[in-house]
């Protein structure tokens, strides 16, 4: 697969097949034209002794301080290196891969104004497997993502570390590896590689993946409990679900119908009444929908935008804002963050009730209760992980910042936001695994009158953890289904 990049039309699907799966990129000629034609107008500016912020001026606090010429190389790259000041554990090399290509997307648009070779040093490291090694903590999401980018371009310019096909090395011998040299970086071009909101951004364009993939894992783990508990089909009656307008409810509502077709495990009579987490479930599920169907607006506007200061324009006015604030998506963010473990809590429920509801004999799945603990203590796993996410839900970007003098007064906290929405969605995804386990075990072999999806969920589910035969160490089963879960390997 190719995914071409002209500034305006990146796709989340794109994005992910970049950044997951190592698709080709290239940039469509006009945008390269786009981008030399800007870099000319600057460079006029530069020899007409026009001063420009951050282009021969310090940055931030310091922009009152102007630079000589024979210092603007000498400028930017003490930018790069000073802002480089990140630390914890590396982030994941998908998202910084989807940084790069965000990041490389606004730069196309060519009002940056930065010379044609930084997007092809970009397009030669995304093509050949080089990924920066980025710190998780220092971005404050506001004034771009500066330090995370700051990081990402101390790689292009042969600087720290990456990991070239996966394995980390000098940044300086990965890119000799795959015959590519640094890039020494002319006027504006340190600031515009780290004034933007590219890894934010990245961060919703994995989170509102990862979630799609949850919603459509919770809806399968819905579906076979609602067959293993006999659940009443009224709750995902189209006719019921019609009469509130609610386009997340109603999705749920037409999934979970084809999901249990050909079902007889399910009855039509409302009585006795089935728990909440089965009854609301399309209501509870379908605000997750709505909720990635705005986070995937906001940030498919963002990957596409231009999230830089100063700007050029085509006239060759420059001005002056705030492009580089990631207040949209951090906000999208802290949602995600909520409405994924929404997801989490309700199927928490599911398993509540579906061990509960095992008979004496057999309780919790055990061939000999008190003697084997069958999988009773899965439901402690997930209500562990449930709680881990209640305190993980609070707002990143509600929390205040004053920086750089006072000057930069606001911050989204765009990637704390990010990073948090990825570790709630890791802990659903177990959650859902251990609902899927526990239905699994209950239904066991007596497979008469399920649907065909619950058939091949069955079968998909027991490659990871096969039926309880005895207590069995299970940690390690619920965290390969995780993975397959998030890697969208279930039916």
């Amino acid at each position: 697969m190719v995914v071409i990049l002209d500034g305006r039309s990146l796709t989340l699907d794109d994005a992910i097949s970049v950044a997951e799966r190592g698709a080709t990129v290239k940039a469509s000629p006009s945008s390269l034209k786009q981008m030399e034609k800007f870099r000319a107008l600057l460079e006029q500016k530069l020899a007409r002794g026009e001063v420009v912020y951050g282009v021969n001026t310090g940055f931030g606090s310091l922009s009152d301080k102007v630079v000589r010429p024979g210092n603007l190389e000498e400028l930017q790259l003490n930018l790069i290196r000073s802002h480089s000041a990140g630390v914890g554990a590396p982030m994941p090399q998908d998202v910084v891969r989807a940084a790069m290509l965000i990041r490389l997307n606004s730069l196309l648009n060519g009002n940056s104004a930065v010379r044609t070779k930084i997007a092809e040093l970009f397009l030669g490291m995304l093509n050949n497997g080089i990924t920066p090694l980025v710190p998780e903590f220092g971005s404050l999401g506001a004034s771009g993502d500066l330090v995370p980018s700051a990081h990402m371009a101390l790689t292009m310019i042969g600087e720290g570390k990456a990991y070239h096909r996966s394995r980390l090395v000098d940044s300086s011998k990965a890119l000799s590896a795959s015959k590519l040299k640094p890039v020494v970086l002319h006027a504006k071009e340190g600031l515009s590689l780290i004034n933007g909101t590219a890894f934010t951004t990245a961060l919703g364009c994995v989170g509102v993946h990862r979630g799609k993939l949850l919603l459509e894992a919770g809806n399968s783990g819905l579906s076979l409990t609602s067959e293993v508990i006999g659940a009443c089909s009224q709750s995902f009656d189209e006719k019921l679900v019609g009469v509130k307008l609610d386009p997340g409810q109603k999705y749920v509502a037409r999934q979970l119908r084809t999901l249990l077709k050909g079902s007889h495990r399910i009855r039509s009579e409302p009585v006795p009444q089935d728990p909440y987490s089965i009854r609301c479930a399309p209501q509870v599920h379908g605000s997750l929908k709505d909720a990635l169907d705005f986070a995937e607006r906001i940030t498919i506007n963002e990957m596409n935008s231009v999230s830089d200061n100063p700007v050029l324009l085509e006239e060759g006015t420059v001005l002056h804002g705030g492009n580089f604030h990631a207040q949209p998506v951090a906000m999208v963010l802290d949602l995600l963050s909520l409405a994924i473990a929404y997801l989490g809590v309700i199927s928490l429920a599911r398993t509540h009730f579906l061990l509960a509801k095992t008979p004496p004999e057999t309780k919790y799945m055990a061939g000999k209760p008190g003697l084997e603990s069958g999988l009773m203590i899965l439901e402690y796993t997930a209500t562990s992980l449930a709680a881990d996410n209640a305190k993980q839900v609070y707002p990143e970007s509600s929390y205040p910042a004053s920086v750089s003098g006072g000057i930069e007064d606001h911050a989204s906290h765009g990637v704390n936001a990010g990073m948090k929405a990825l570790a709630v969605a890791a802990n659903v995804s177990r959650i859902i695994s251990i609902e899927l386990i526990c239905a699994s075990n209950i239904l066991g072999s007596n497979e008469r009158g399920i649907s065909d999806h619950t058939t091949k969920l069955c079968q998909s589910v027991r490659q990871y953890s096969s039926l309880l035969l005895g207590d069995r160490s299970q940690g390690e089963e619920i965290e390969s289904l995780s993975g397959a879960i998030l890697a969208g390997r279930l039916p």
